[in-house]
């Protein structure tokens, strides 16, 4: 028999949100830290490598996003193989937006017996979407490829976050759920390596095949606890249980698990957040700020990159491209993990005024024409520095701000509002850049953008307030003691 843990120390102290957290210490004989060690390890196994596994869906899909820079100098091009306009390649690119809008709508729905099975069938839609790209023959082909692929991935997201909430608990649920959008990326930033070097026919054919395999990889994931006990496989959710949380009661959190699935929590809306007068303010700064984000400028570079270096004249436009790729996503990397930890408000003034600053440098660049007369690297270094300035900022910050301004109740239908807005926002924004690229001279929609650059200054100095004040949350009597950390020392 295992001998006690014993002589528990307990420190508490505040954190910066003014919560208080408390720090366990014990001392412990060496074969109980051996044991307590080889469960931990088990434990995060059993709980990292299915959520892992789930969040393979968004690579597809971000395939799928960095399909246009590459492809879209293909199908531009008198041998194209499926004849489009630069007219149209605004509205495909949105195509893949208006699935994404479409299936987060829908996010939240259950399918079958739980998340599980969500997650395959938006596999099923990507893959699907996959195939017809690749045998796609006109224009339609495309949009159709891109608004399943969009839709699929839009379901798939909300089933994805939930079966990690399922199969975990905090902090390491939200890390894995900010975890899954990088699987996106680096499906993104893969677009960009191979792109380059593949006509339009094996790029489909390469993405359908990632496609097959992730899908495949879906049907191996366990179900989570409630999708047992929702088969009647109370047994088996117990054994579950126990892998998952050694350290509760398997029957005492079989019976809440019960309860819960019969109690579903309530999420309110839009009509709520309108009686509400300070959660309506928040809403309303909310869409106002992510407008500033979306409408300066970052999508349509993301969209047309080869385009805007080809046309800058650059050596190497595809290799600057991915360069660009690359940036991105080491920027959304810092933005997510790092940006939310200080001053919001002074992370968006910098991030905006450097992007201001930077756009007046590139319409110096190109209405002097200083990469041809002068260094022809000068647009590079430019774009180079708006992607990380805007990403670390703007980019990223604005989606944090939902669990700062709205409580719990509130978040699930905001953070679907933001989604839908985000997308469509970048839909119109896009299109709006190739009007301007395609009927007036190259400086011009970066003109547009350092207008509304110069708003988002004004409005963010104005608007965004330094600190949050602490939301009431619903239960308003729950002890706010968090336990961070427990630490055990060996004694032999």
């Amino acid at each position: 028999m295992n001998k006690p843990l014993h002589n528990r120390q307990e420190n508490y102290y505040e954190n910066q949100n003014g919560e208080k957290e408390v720090t366990y210490t014990f001392d412990a004989p060496e074969e109980k830290v051996e044991n307590l060690m080889a469960t931990h390890i088990r434990t995060g196994a059993w709980q990292i490598l299915p959520s892992a596994c789930a969040s393979l869906t968004c690579i597809p899909f971000g395939l799928m996003l960095g399909w246009p820079s590459s492809n879209y100098q293909i199908l531009l091009s008198a041998d194209s193989p499926i004849k489009i306009t630069m007219d149209q390649s605004a509205m495909i690119a949105g195509f893949l937006l208006f699935g994404v809008s479409f299936g987060t709508m829908f996010s939240s729905k259950q399918l079958g017996l739980g998340p599980k099975y969500g997650i395959i069938f938006g596999n099923i839609c990507i893959l699907l979407g996959w195939i017809i790209m690749w045998r796609a023959q006109d224009i339609y082909g495309l949009l159709v490829s891109r608004i399943m692929i969009g839709a699929g991935h839009g379901y798939a997201m909300g089933q994805i976050k939930n079966y990690i909430l399922e199969m975990t608990e905090a902090p390491l649920s939200e890390y894995l759920i900010k975890l899954v959008n990088f699987y996106g990326f680096s499906g993104f930033v893969l677009a960009y390596v191979v792109g380059p070097f593949v006509d339009f026919t094996q790029y489909s054919l390469i993405s359908l095949i990632v496609s097959a395999f992730v899908l495949s990889a879906q049907f191996l994931l366990p179900l989570t606890p409630k999708e047992l006990i929702r088969s009647q496989k109370i047994e088996d959710a117990k054994k579950l249980l126990s892998f998952l949380k050694p350290d509760i009661n398997p029957e005492e959190e079989s019976r809440k698990l019960i309860q819960n699935i019969s109690d579903e929590p309530i999420q309110n809306g839009i009509l709520r957040i309108m009686k509400d007068k300070t959660l309506r303010i928040n809403f309303l700064k909310l869409t106002v700020l992510l407008i500033c984000q979306q409408y300066c400028g970052a999508p349509p570079t993301l969209v047309y990159t080869q385009i805007i270096f080809s046309k800058s004249n650059v050596p190497y436009p595809e290799m600057i491209s991915l360069g660009y790729a690359v940036l991105f996503f080491i920027s959304i990397v810092i933005g997510t993990f790092v940006s939310p930890r200080y001053n919001k408000k002074a992370l968006l003034l910098i991030s905006s005024c450097s992007v201001l600053i930077l756009y007046m440098c590139k319409i110096i660049v190109i209405y002097f024409k200083m990469n041809d007369n002068y260094f022809r690297y000068t647009s590079v270094i430019v774009m180079y520095l708006f992607i990380i300035f805007h990403t670390i900022g703007l980019a990223s910050i604005p989606f944090t701000l939902i669990n700062d301004w709205f409580p719990k109740s509130y978040r699930s239908f905001v953070t679907k509002y933001f989604i839908i807005l985000f997308s469509l926002l970048a839909l119109t924004n896009t299109k709006i850049f190739q009007v301007l690229i395609t009927q007036y001279e190259f400086y011009v929609p970066f003109c547009f953008f350092t207008c509304i650059n110069i708003f988002s200054v004004i409005f963010i100095s104005i608007f965004i307030p330094s600190k949050t004040a602490p939301l009431i949350e619903e239960n308003r009597y729950s002890a706010n003691i968090t336990i961070t950390s427990i630490q055990i020392t060996n004694k032999k």
